[in-house]
């Protein structure tokens, strides 16, 4: 893949606390289904949810990985999460050090 970076994605997923947000950072990394997870511990959502607006404290994950994992990256997170529709998303990246980008490419292969 070369210097190439848009088959390495970072997907973000908010967790209702730290305890979720290690649960599920254990499983992608432990699985390498993700090469790194880093877990911002409060970050402050504001959202609609069933017709109310909603804020509330929760935990960010950051995820490491490579396009051809997320879609079994997104089943695991799913069956560890506890919200009925978690936020997954996925951004390729659009630039990174060439030896970090190499890095997760092996940790998920």
């Amino acid at each position: 893949m070369g210097t190439d970076s848009r088959d390495i994605w970072v997907v973000m997923v908010t967790a209702p606390n730290q305890e979720e947000a290690d649960k599920i950072a254990d499983l992608a990394v432990g699985s390498h289904q993700a090469a790194c997870a880093t877990t911002i511990p409060l970050v402050h959502s504001t959202y609609w949810w069933e017709g109310k607006l909603v804020k509330e404290q929760e935990t960010m994950v950051l995820l490491k990985t490579t396009a051809d994992k997320f879609q079994t990256l997104q089943e695991t997170i799913k069956k560890a999460h506890s919200y009925k529709v978690p936020e997954i998303i996925a951004v390729p990246v659009m630039a990174g050090l060439p030896q970090y980008l190499e890095w997760v490419r092996k940790e998920t292969s």
